[in-house]
């Protein structure tokens, strides 16, 4: 049974058996894994704070053949997000992400870019950022590093340059301008717009210069989470308890 060892980001955990826990993890090296963790629910375990969400870890595991589970053997914690569970709204958001990728990410398979999108939506959010910004922000780069982001410089249709308003077309792979669309119900405006190349040149930790409402905000987000519902063919369990 040969050990692995790797950097990783805690998604979540829930108890398994009376002393157990399972652990769903997102490794540098391997990308997302699930693993149990023996004894962790016992007092003065040795992984003590280690796999509470989103903390950054150097993960020691081994595998056996044909387990889909691995087994934590140590978990040494490299960095506490801890403080960022002090409000509820924040807590469900962290819940959000978690399950996005969980629910995304293709299992044992790297991917450098979405860890690295990760570490900077963590440190973002600890330096102060604003929450539902930061939100839309991995929603965006979460849907573009899946190739499933649609361009939102034409339309769809007929292709000419989008202005001012366009709405997302039924398969939720393009945007049409407010001549070619049917249903205007997922539409998005010239600031929304500009909003999405802000995103795109930008670093987390800059304060967005965008002078976008709270509903055009949460609109944004609509349209974000109606890609990923299309894509996923399912509703994530977490948008029951956001409102971003």
């Amino acid at each position: 049974m040969p050990l692995d060892k790797s950097e990783a980001i805690i998604l979540r955990t829930q108890n398994l058996g009376e002393q157990d826990k399972l652990v769903v993890f997102f490794s540098r090296e391997k990308g997302l894994i699930k693993g149990v963790a023996k004894g962790a629910r016992k007092f003065n375990n040795r992984f003590g704070s280690s796999l509470e969400p989103f903390s950054v870890v150097k993960m020691l595991y081994y595998e056996k053949e044909r387990h889909d589970l691995v087994t934590i053997s140590n978990c040494d914690l490299l960095e506490s997000s801890f403080e960022l569970y002090c409000e509820t709204k924040t807590t469900w958001a962290l819940a959000y992400v978690a399950e996005l990728v969980e629910k995304f990410s293709p299992y044992r398979e790297k991917e450098e870019v979405l860890y690295r999108l990760l570490l900077s939506f963590i440190k973002a959010l600890k330096e102060g950022q604003r929450l539902e910004y930061l939100i839309h922000y991995f929603e965006f780069w979460f849907l573009k590093i899946n190739g499933i982001l649609p361009d939102w410089s034409t339309c769809h249709k007929c292709h000419r340059p989008l202005a001012g308003q366009a709405s997302l077309n039924p398969q939720r792979d393009g945007f049409f301008c407010l001549s070619c669309a049917e249903d205007r119900r997922l539409t998005i405006n010239q600031n929304q717009l500009k909003a999405l190349d802000w995103i795109r040149k930008k670093a987390p930790f800059v304060n967005p210069e965008i002078n976008l409402s709270e509903e055009e905000w949460k609109q944004l987000g609509r349209v974000f989470q109606a890609i990923i519902i299309y894509n996923l063919e399912e509703t994530l369990r977490t948008l029951n308890f956001i409102d971003f």
